[in-house]
């Protein structure tokens, strides 16, 4: 890379970790998630590695600034449940810490990496309640984010109806894309901005889940619109990723999140329909005007023979936990022993092989043979008890809004369940981001609570 184009950057990287806060940080790396494919694919192609990685430095600065530079203290608001999740990320990380130096990884440094994939976001969950001030600042961040899903998904439609060929749908790298995201007649599964189709499935995913609080919040007239028009650019890109599984769990975020609604706001729900009705025929006719082509191909991948049987042997796979060949109940080949990257560093730093692992595809297997069945069980039951924690802070909310945000972050952390999130750089972000609203949104709640009651600053910094 030509050193008059790093320099330049360099200086601009010093002087944001200069000026930026802690705040601007955290909120630039669920931007950097978004735009580091663009980045790969497009602009610096030959940094496509040391890219991938720059979301993480940016986190770290973060780190500094709110954990270790002088700064107000913090503490944590001690809402039920809580403890239970606290006591299950505990005794997560210090096995973790333990196969992180298994010495069937041939070197330590293999293993770091591996953990920092494990739990290098989580501190998000304690910096989180401090990053917004109000429901109103939350709000107003939401909806501006999902701003972003108009370029993209725009984007997303000019890839599907360009060439193969095209500098568009050029893969990380600078190399072309590969044939096997093909479908339809002479079709690319696109990917928008990120690099791959599988990273748009998440972003869109949780987009979906995001956008639905903000069908009830009560909005002007010009937002209620362009929630709709995200909306359809959405669906629209559905279709166009050629992917089942981000259908399916739209649908079932949709449906159990009307579902729920139902036992407590069924005047809310009734409301949403009628709302949406009108839209929806109108949707519907416009996605087969406007995107018959996309549907077309979409469904000649859907009539694939082997596909439902594919997905249901996914899906039954994912809740397994598997034995390790070759491996005791708590041994496994160490973290990071199944990721791409570690092979990468092996490379680069000329470290000793590592023992060859069995072949897995499935995260659930991935994680079992990097630490075991017992850390296996130990991980996802961290990651029950955080939904059981989500579920008791929706049930003890009361603002509608950050009610309906705690029922969709529960729902997604359901779908987000049997899928990737270890080794999904995307949804590793957004996973631990959202489970930090255990303790951002009962906060933000006693402060609506105490400054509508008109107590004084004293007695809320006390209360909080």
């Amino acid at each position: 890379m030509n050193i008059f184009f790093i320099l330049p950057l360099v200086v601009i990287l010093i002087i944001a970790i200069i000026n930026l806060n802690w705040r601007q940080w955290v909120k630039g790396v669920l931007l950097i998630i978004i735009i580091d494919g663009a980045l790969r694919k497009w602009f610096l192609p030959q940094a496509s590695n040391l890219i991938y990685f720059f979301k993480d430095f940016v986190l770290i600065v973060a780190y500094i600034k709110y954990f270790l530079l002088p700064h107000k203290q913090h503490s944590l608001i001690n809402n039920h449940g809580v403890s239970f999740f606290h006591g299950f990320i505990s005794l997560c990380s210090i096995w973790l810490i333990f196969q992180s130096f298994n010495p069937d990884l041939g070197s330590p440094i293999i293993g770091l990496f591996g953990l920092s994939r494990y739990l290098l976001y989580v501190p998000l969950i304690w910096m989180l309640p401090y990053l917004f001030n109000s429901e109103e600042e939350l709000y107003k961040f939401l909806r501006n984010y999902l701003l972003i899903l108009i370029p993209v998904c725009i984007l997303g439609i000019f890839q599907f109806l360009s060439p193969p060929s095209s500098i568009i749908n050029i893969a990380p790298g600078g190399e072309e894309a590969s044939e096997v995201l093909g479908f339809g007649d002479g079709k690319l599964r696109i990917s928008s901005v990120f690099s791959f189709p599988n990273l748009y499935t998440t972003y869109l995913t949780i987009s979906f889940g995001l956008i639905l609080p903000f069908l009830t919040k009560k909005q002007s007239l010009i937002w209620q619109k362009i929630i709709l028009v995200e909306i359809f650019l959405m669906i629209a890109n559905f279709f166009m990723t050629g992917a089942r599984g981000v259908f399916v769990f739209a649908f079932l975020l949709l449906v159990a999140y009307l579902g729920i609604k139902t036992f407590n706001q069924l005047k809310a729900v009734v409301k949403i329909i009628k709302k949406l009705a009108i839209p929806t025929i109108i949707g519907v006719i416009l996605l087969i005007q406007w995107f018959a082509p996309a549907i077309d191909a979409f469904s000649t991948r859907i009539d694939d023979p082997g596909s439902g049987s594919e997905m249901s042997t996914r899906i039954v796979n994912a809740f397994s936990i598997n034995s390790v060949p070759g491996k005791s109940f708590i041994d496994g080949y160490g973290t990071g022993s199944t990721q791409s990257g570690s092979k990468a560093l092996q490379r680069v730093f000329k470290l000793p092989e590592s023992l060859p692992t069995p072949p897995v595809e499935d995260e659930i297997d991935r994680i079992t043979v990097e630490i075991g069945q017992f850390g296996a069980i130990l991980w996802y039951g961290m990651r029950i008890a955080l939904l059981i924690t989500l579920w008791s802070i929706y049930q003890n909310l009361k603002s509608p809004f950050l009610k309906d945000l705690a029922l969709v972050t529960f729902l997604l952390h359901i779908v987000l369940l049997p899928t990737q999130v270890v080794v999904h750089p995307v949804a590793n972000v957004y996973y631990w981001f959202l489970s930090g609203f255990i303790f951002l949104l009962p906060r933000l709640e006693r402060k609506n609570f105490y400054e509508n009651n008109d107590l004084s600053m004293f007695t809320l910094h006390r209360q909080l």
